[in-house]
């Protein structure tokens, strides 16, 4: 196993980014399974990134139609993330039992409207790719990040059950309603930013 990338793919799943607050979000307002469904949606997305790398279109993830299109889809994701929490800010913790399903296609959409995702995925692993097994580089990647992901799910879910109420829970969806929002401001950005240099 690769260390090196081991916590490389630990400490960039960590970092703030939409997926992570999805997680901690999810699993202090409704559940450990909760949470879990919806790190299989955004583990879901992590494969498709990594599989499209191999397959060689890493190329795609720089191409500016490509990234305007993702950032203007990833953007109104984010935006209607945002206000979907802000909406139910107050109720989240009364634990609403909605599809199974949208947990975790939830996760899979905030994660496949990052365009920053591919980049990472092709910055990360194109140094190693002659280096070594690539089966066993892309696995101790995995592992990396699954192991965050998990860490976060299990002290979200200890968090939730001993500490979170009604009066904390309504703090922490709009506080992670205002980061959706912001996160959603930069994607929108980021398309005007492409738009300007496409036109």
């Amino acid at each position: 196993m690769n260390i090196e990338l081991f916590f490389i793919g630990f400490i960039a799943a960590l970092t703030p980014g939409p997926d992570i607050i999805l997680i901690i979000q999810t699993t202090l307002n409704h559940s450990l399974k909760k949470g879990l469904e919806t790190f299989g949606g955004i583990f879901t997305g992590n494969l498709i990134m990594i599989s499209v790398l191999l397959v060689g279109f890493a190329s795609l993830g720089k191409n500016i139609y490509f990234q305007t299109f993702v950032s203007l889809f990833g953007g109104g994701y984010l935006m209607y993330v945002s206000y979907e929490i802000f909406k139910n800010r107050k109720s989240e913790l009364k634990a609403r039992s909605p599809n199974v399903k949208s947990f975790y296609l939830k996760g899979l959409y905030v994660n496949l409207s990052n365009p920053k995702a591919i980049i990472f995925f092709s910055a990360i692993l194109a140094p190693f790719l002659g280096k070594g097994s690539l089966i066993l580089n892309l696995l101790s990647l995995v592992c990396g990040i699954v192991s965050a992901f998990f860490m976060t799910i299990f002290v979200s879910d200890v968090l939730r059950e001993n500490l979170i109420t009604e009066k904390s829970a309504f703090i922490i969806n709009t506080f992670s309603s205002l980061i959706f929002f912001v996160f959603s401001l930069e994607l929108f950005f980021n398309f005007y930013e492409k738009l300007k240099i496409i036109l």
